[in-house]
């Protein structure tokens, strides 16, 4: 009984070491620039965006963003990529890309837009120096 339980025990790394070897990779992925600042002069942004991905591995990736459904490239036995791409942006939206199995996305990024004209009372407020109260 010993004997099998020492095998046991010494059959059990190898298996976890497959495990880990068939795990999905690890994708980076980076976009630039990140933010958009939009104002009542100017209520979208036409910007040029620099999407840059990285993995461990070498496998087929997708990129795609919110505007379109099909992907905006792919990439077949590459382990990095770039893509460049100028848009008109209103509202925040996202890339992410997907390995092979196009439904899983192992890498997001969200570009945000940020409005300056809030109704925020503060802004319109007169900015005051010390010496203006006496």
């Amino acid at each position: 009984m010993r004997a099998f339980a020492a095998l046991l025990l010494a059959a059990m790394p190898t298996v976890a070491f497959a495990q880990s070897a068939e795990s999905a990779a690890t994708v980076d992925l980076k976009v630039k620039p990140l933010l958009c600042i939009i104002d009542a002069r100017t209520p979208e942004c036409d910007i040029g965006f620099l999407v840059l991905w990285r993995s461990d591995r070498s496998g087929v990736y997708c990129l795609f963003n919110d505007f379109v459904l099909a992907p905006l490239k792919c990439w077949s036995e590459e382990r990095a990529g770039e893509l460049s791409e100028q848009r008109v942006v209103r509202d925040e939206f996202r890339y992410w890309i997907t390995g092979n199995d196009a439904a899983t996305e192992l890498a997001v990024v969200t570009v945000e837009v940020l409005r300056m004209d809030s109704d925020d009372r503060r802004r319109n407020r007169r900015t005051r120096h010390v010496w203006d109260l006496l």
